[in-house]
């Protein structure tokens, strides 16, 4: 396998970069100093879980991620559908700890049984590179892809880990974990759970190259909205068989994997743009309560304090306490007197 990846950077990934660029510049610089960006982050985190693990046939609803995200789940108690997402949150708060290592093959040894532990197909060995030959197959049971020989692995992977830890820096943080997504995937060092360890390493390349620096925004659900094309994208790229001498355009994968990136980013930032710009130059913190209070002013108009503290499940005490920053920061402004006025957005 080249090190050095061959691609083009066309009119399209040319728009998608600025795109990316743009919106990631919009999100760092907002008025708005999220104190529910932990929740924001914490949504991110589950809706990786549940996107990676869905796209290879481990489906749960977003409520029971959220249940298993949120519990301390005996692990001999779940099925293999909900270890699989217990692991991959798990390992998913590894990466974010751990994001300036290098990486090894001890180390994505140790990763692929974080995710592969008592959620594996039978005959693979979490943590273990393969010994035998495996084959990706469609849903009619057809050959799409031919991995390379297991006696190829080390030579390979010891490419991948040169161009991860020397090389990836040359290019931007969003191209350089396409590049690392696919060319992880194409070696599917392990006999099963490649594509949950190669979305795995791309989200860590986000990490460890800066780009993901707040860790709200998730694109493993966006390419489970999109599995036909990722999987087209992909199989665009590698042809039916892997051939190390090929040098293969990376160009098609890499314009599917920005445009994912560029829906992810706009998903946060609509979220982010849902909160009314502070009047003065200082960042105001909202805590959930007060996000949920003003998007719900933005969208039913004024609103009394009865009102809000039913929506809220709060008392109305609590509703005015809440809303003190907010009014003195001339984010809300009250209408009407104090017993029978409302409260809209200024």
């Amino acid at each position: 396998m080249k090190t050095k990846p061959n691609f083009t950077i066309n009119s399209h990934l040319s728009k998608l970069i600025d795109e990316i660029s743009s919106l990631r510049e919009r999100i760092i610089s907002s008025k708005i100093k999220v104190a529910w960006k932990p929740a924001m982050q914490k949504e991110a985190i589950i809706r990786s879980a549940m996107g990676s693990t869905a796209i290879e046939g481990y489906v749960l609803s977003l409520p029971e991620v959220k249940a298993l995200a949120q519990g301390k789940p005996e692990m001999r108690n779940l099925s293999s559908t909900q270890r699989a997402v217990v692991n991959y949150l798990s390992a998913l708060r590894y990466i974010q700890k751990e994001n300036n290592a290098l990486l090894s093959n001890d180390l994505i040894c140790r990763l692929h049984k974080m995710i592969a532990e008592g959620a594996s197909e039978e005959g693979n060995t979490p943590g273990k590179y393969r010994s035998v030959q495996n084959y990706v197959v469609n849903g009619l049971g057809q050959v799409i892809y031919k991995p390379p020989t297991p006696n190829e692995i080390p030579k390979l992977m010891d490419s991948f880990l040169k161009y991860a830890n020397t090389e990836a820096g040359e290019y931007l943080p969003v191209i350089s974990s396409g590049i690392i997504h696919y060319n992880f995937v194409s070696i599917h060092p392990f006999v099963d759970g490649n594509g949950r360890l190669a979305r795995l390493l791309g989200t860590w390349e986000l990490i460890r190259g800066k780009f993901d620096t707040e860790h709200i925004f998730s694109i493993d659900d966006i390419i489970y909205e999109h599995k036909a094309a990722y999987y087209s994208a992909l199989q665009s790229v590698q042809g039916a068989q892997y051939s190390k001498s090929a040098d293969k355009d990376l160009t098609p994968w890499l314009e599917f994997y920005l445009e994912v990136v560029a829906e992810s980013l706009t998903r946060a930032w609509q979220r982010i743009i849902r909160i009314p710009k502070v009047s003065n130059s200082e960042q105001l913190s909202l805590t959930p309560k007060q996000e949920k209070l003003v998007n719900l002013l933005k969208d039913s108009g004024n609103l009394n304090s009865k009102d809000l503290a039913q929506a809220l499940k709060i008392t109305v005490q609590g509703v005015h306490f809440i809303l003190q920053p907010l009014i003195k920061a001339k984010i809300i402004k009250r209408r009407g007197g104090k017993k029978t006025g409302a409260f809209g957005l200024s």
